[in-house]
């Protein structure tokens, strides 16, 4: 790492006691412009109700992901003619929080950790999944600017550390954006674009909190606990956000056709967070700029950042503690159970599933967040005579019924907790769903418990893409079966 310059102290004086007015001026306008920018889309996707598909779908789809950032950065430039400010160290943070965030940030919250199928299941999991966002989010952002600008010359004023944390934090949310858009295949107009366009007001916020910190950490001597603060109280700032977002945004966003608008409450508090986050960080500006002008430049003040690396590598074990915390509240969402008893079966469900209302199972739970799958146990009066070849043609009867396409895939002989079962998989199409919608197709497997004159049995349902994971839960969840 290149050694940090020290500014002499009138240099530093002169630096200290400026402050940038006309940035506060653009996030405001920028703030004004993406909300009436949003608004046309939607106006103009109601409008013209345009029916897109493919490749043009998927186009307009990326230009969507990337107007956000790119009218947030453009009145950046614009205030730069006036106040000079190298743009291509501003682009440089956008590209390197997009990167990161496509190398690191996603692929923890989407792919380690999972997050988006168990965030909002429970107040609990809602919780620790919006902390471990956004510690995992703040981190990238937080190091974009930490490692690859602060050290750098042009770093010297205090309203730098916002408009460089702003424009890695836009490259991050451009990325979940871009992510969103590819793996949908595009999206609707106004849905998407509201969607997006909430991304990116947050992110500039959290963008703005942790940028004012790091500029004051770099032209002042801070106590080794300031940048820690800083990025503890962004942690919170996000984690606050996801969640109050999951109670207002209920709406959904349809893919390969025009959207259906999702609520617009979530992007109303994420124009909001953005107001909020700029008049503060305004404030406190102009709070250390008083604070600078009153006081006199001192020749022997030296290196104003003393410690800051000392208080990275706190922000490093910081990071690290709420990964742990994270880690430990997901094992405890995606692995814990609930246990029931109904007197005849007892056994343990994920504790993440709902309880279905179904007076015709001794148990139906399902994970309306996640996977979708649902686990069914259920008992039949067999008469004298009836097999477990009778129960199998029994489910088929009721389901050939009830759905379309009933198909028996594959049935077998096994062993369960000293238990003969049979084993049979089994796949159809539900014209509805569960909550209602378009047809899809469902695969599942019973395991069917012979017990003197009746048949337990206890039935999986589940998507074709989700079934590989849901299978080893429905296993553990057998497995933890007690039939008296």
């Amino acid at each position: 790492m290149a050694t940090q310059p020290t500014l002499t102290s009138p240099d530093r004086y002169a630096k200290t006691s400026f402050h940038r007015k006309s940035i506060w001026r653009s996030a405001a306008i920028a703030v004004v412009v993406l909300l009436v920018f949003v608004a046309a889309v939607i106006a103009l996707d109601r409008l013209l109700n345009p029916q897109l598909s493919g490749l043009a779908l998927l186009g307009v789809g990326v230009v969507l992901a990337v107007v956000p950032a790119g009218l947030w950065l453009t009145f950046f430039y614009v205030q730069d003619r006036v106040e000079p400010e190298p743009v291509g160290y501003v682009g440089r943070m956008f590209v390197i929080g997009f990167a990161l965030a496509g190398a690191l940030g996603i692929p923890l919250t989407n792919s380690v950790f999972r997050v988006q199928d168990w965030l909002y299941r429970d107040p609990l999991s809602t919780i620790f999944g919006s902390l471990l966002i956004g510690a995992i989010e703040t981190f990238i952002i937080y190091a974009t600017v930490r490692y690859f600008m602060f050290d750098e010359a042009e770093f010297d004023e205090r309203t730098d550390g916002v408009v460089y944390c702003t424009a890695a934090a836009l490259g991050y949310a451009t990325a979940i954006n871009l992510q969103f858009i590819l793996n949908s295949g595009g999206s609707g107009l106004g849905g998407s674009e509201v969607y997006i366009a909430e991304l990116a007001l947050a992110y500039a916020a959290f963008g703005g909190v942790i940028g004012y910190f790091l500029g004051h950490a770099k032209l002042e001597r801070d106590p080794i606990w300031w940048l820690p603060l800083g990025f503890l109280i962004t942690v919170l700032l996000s984690g606050l956000f996801f969640v109050m977002r999951g109670q207002l945004e209920t709406g959904g966003i349809s893919v390969g056709a025009p959207a259906e608008l999702p609520s617009i409450k979530g992007l109303v508090l994420a124009g909001a967070l953005a107001v909020i986050v700029t008049a503060v960080v305004s404030l406190l500006v102009n709070r250390d700029v008083n604070r600078a002008l009153s006081s006199q430049p001192n020749a022997s003040g030296g290196d104003p950042t003393i410690g800051d690396r000392q208080a990275n590598w706190v922000v490093v074990a910081l990071f690290a503690a709420l990964l742990l915390i994270g880690a430990i509240g997901w094992n405890g969402v995606v692995n814990g159970v609930t246990a029931f008893n109904n007197g005849a079966i007892g056994g343990a469900y994920p504790s993440g599933y709902g309880i279905v209302k179904d007076p015709a199972a001794a148990l139906h739970v399902a994970d309306r967040v996640g996977s979708g799958a649902e686990f069914i146990v259920a008992s039949k009066a067999l008469q004298a005579g009836q097999d477990v070849r009778t129960v199998s043609s029994m489910l088929a009867a009721e389901r050939a019924t009830a759905y379309t396409a009933y198909k028996l895939i594959d049935t077998r002989p096994a062993i369960l907790n000293n238990r003969q079962v049979q084993v049979q998989q089994f796949a159809y199409v539900d014209a509805a769903g569960l909550n209602g919608g378009v047809p899809r197709v469902i695969q599942g497997a019973d395991y069917i418990f012979m017990m003197n004159n009746r048949a337990v049995i206890a039935t999986m349902l589940a998507a074709p893409d989700t079934i590989g994971d849901v299978d080893p839960l429905f296993t553990a969840f057998v497995n933890s079966l007690t039939i008296k």
